[in-house]
């Protein structure tokens, strides 16, 4: 598959959700474009590697230097050693080689990992930019831990703190329809406490409106996490055909969901210039659940 676009005709939350549904592998390159409003601004570019849907590395640069500048960054091995590893061994990732000789440790792995996808969640707050899919690119040894994670999975986790919904916009459900499951079993993947209570409201006889109301939540709120289910493939959108029932009689059942809703209680969501912190110790977290 070779793809080629920009963000104004296609988000990169749905570039994932194409390249997750599909179990697409392959390298993923995205140009952002200058902003001719600030003096001295750039062009940058960025690169993620997929494997079957799963996002293995990430990198600024082609040079196969990226994760190993990160270890060095960090003091935990220097520059000679990790050059004579890469000659010995060219087709293992790095991090799951360097973890094999007991010379890094499974939680600094996935601090490596975790930062590679902070760089993702930093690629979706972009407003202009111009991606090439290409699924013949080679795999970057170099450049991966050893780890990996679904595409929809960094996405979900991205538009959690996404701080610019602009490019996605027009994506996002109308307020005055309803939500639909297209699923008829418990969603294995990782939803928060706010995505649960949203869930819960997925009959389709209910509109976003009004479940906004009941939430004691802004529509727009509700909207973006209708969005992320229906990425997901959990949901669709559908019109509402039935009168609005009294949602004060609308009985939600809590009793299957997670602890993650009492934890919210407990600790609030932070705030704006926390929004990277709070990413980081969520993937690493998950990624350690996973270990």
């Amino acid at each position: 598959m070779s793809l080629s676009s920009s963000f104004t005709d296609f988000s990169l939350a749905e570039l994932f959700q194409l390249i997750d549904q599909g179990r697409k592998s392959g390298c993923l390159s995205v140009c952002t474009l200058p902003d001719i409003y600030a003096p001295g601004s750039k062009s940058h570019y960025y690169y993620i590697w997929f494997k079957q849907g799963r996002i293995v590395a990430t990198a600024n640069r082609l040079n196969g230097g990226g994760l190993a500048s990160k270890i060095v960054q960090r003091g935990w091995l220097n520059q000679p050693d990790l050059q004579q590893l890469h000659t010995v061994a060219s087709t293992t990732p790095l991090g799951l080689n360097l973890k094999t000789q007991e010379m890094l440790s499974a939680e600094q792995l996935n601090l490596l990992f975790a930062s590679q996808l902070q760089q993702v969640r930093e690629l979706f707050e972009i407003q202009k930019g111009v991606f090439k899919f290409d699924s013949k690119a080679t795999v970057p040894w170099k450049e991966m831990t050893g780890l990996s994670l679904r595409a929809i999975e960094v996405a979900l986790m991205a538009l959690r703190v996404l701080k610019n919904w602009g490019v996605m916009a027009d994506a996002l459900p109308d307020a005055d329809s309803g939500i639909q499951s297209i699923t008829q079993t418990k969603p294995n993947l990782r939803l928060n406490a706010f995505e649960w209570q949203v869930w819960e409201f997925a009959n389709g006889s209910v509109s976003i409106n009004a479940i906004a109301s009941q939430l004691n939540q802004a529509t727009v709120k509700v909207q973006q996490a209708a969005f992320r289910l229906m990425l997901a493939g959990l949901l669709e959108e559908v019109t509402v055909i039935t009168s609005t029932p009294d949602l004060d009689d609308y009985p939600l059942d809590f009793s299957w969901l997670n602890s993650s809703i009492v934890e919210s209680k407990k600790h609030p969501a932070p705030e704006t210039q926390q929004v990277d912190a709070a990413f980081l110790q969520n993937l690493v977290g998950f990624l350690r659940s996973k270990t």
